[in-house]
């Protein structure tokens, strides 16, 4: 009974120090990561399929902004339509 409790603090002292590690280095491996994935998308051509899906939700955003400003427009000059 003795060694499991020493077992059982040491393995959640183990636990802790592991969990604190990875808080300070989760952002950088994180960004790395990311830069990775960058850098490899950058190297494929533009008809790679992850590379058209992110052209296409680019293009998406950009068309929602419009769309909002449009409306912010209306709201403005005339009120809400009904």
């Amino acid at each position: 009974m003795r060694r499991f409790l020493i077992f059982a603090m040491l393995a959640a002292g183990m636990l802790l120090a592991l969990r604190k590690m990875v808080e300070k280095a989760g952002p950088a491996m994180r960004e790395r990561c990311s830069g990775m994935c960058d850098r490899m998308l950058a190297n494929m051509p533009e008809s790679f399929p992850p590379n058209r899906m992110m052209a296409d939700l680019e293009a998406l955003n950009e068309k929602t902004a419009r769309i909002v400003e449009i409306l912010a427009e209306r709201e403005q000059v005339g009120g809400p339509q009904e």
